[in-house]
C-alpha cells in the first residue's frame, strides 16, 4: 500500500510539474531592449519564430525556436547561438549564453 502511495505521489508531482511548467514559446513573443557593449538593443521576438534586432547601425533578422529553457537564434546568414533561459517574470528575462556563459537580461518594452 506505502508503495502505491510514493508511485501515485511521484506521478502526480511529475504532472504537476509538466502543466505548470512556463511556457517560454509564448513568453518570448514582444518587443525586449537589453544592454551590450555600452549600446541599447531592442530585440522584437515574433509569433510566427522570426525575430528582428536592432543595435545602433546593426540589424539582424532571423528565427528563433524555444525548447524548454533554451532558445536557439539563428540568423539569415546561418549562424547559430544558443541560450539558456536563466529567468523569467513577465517584464525581465535572463539568459545565459551557452558557448562562453554571457549573461543577457533582457527588459520587455
Amino acid at each position: 500500500m506505502k508503495k502505491r502511495v510514493i508511485v501515485f505521489s511521484t506521478i502526480f508531482l511529475l504532472v504537476a510539474a509538466v502543466a505548470f511548467a512556463a511556457d517560454y514559446k509564448k513568453d518570448i513573443v514582444g518587443s525586449w531592449t537589453y544592454e551590450f557593449a555600452g549600446a541599447t538593443a531592442t530585440v522584437d521576438h515574433k509569433a510566427d519564430g522570426t525575430f528582428v534586432l536592432v543595435m545602433k547601425d546593426t540589424t539582424l533578422k532571423g528565427t528563433y525556436t524555444v525548447d524548454g529553457k533554451k532558445l536557439t537564434l539563428i540568423t539569415s546568414d546561418g549562424k547559430k547561438t544558443l541560450y539558456t533561459i536563466e529567468s523569467f517574470d513577465g517584464k525581465k528575462m535572463t539568459i545565459k549564453r551557452d558557448k562562453d556563459g554571457r549573461v543577457t537580461v533582457y527588459s520587455k518594452k
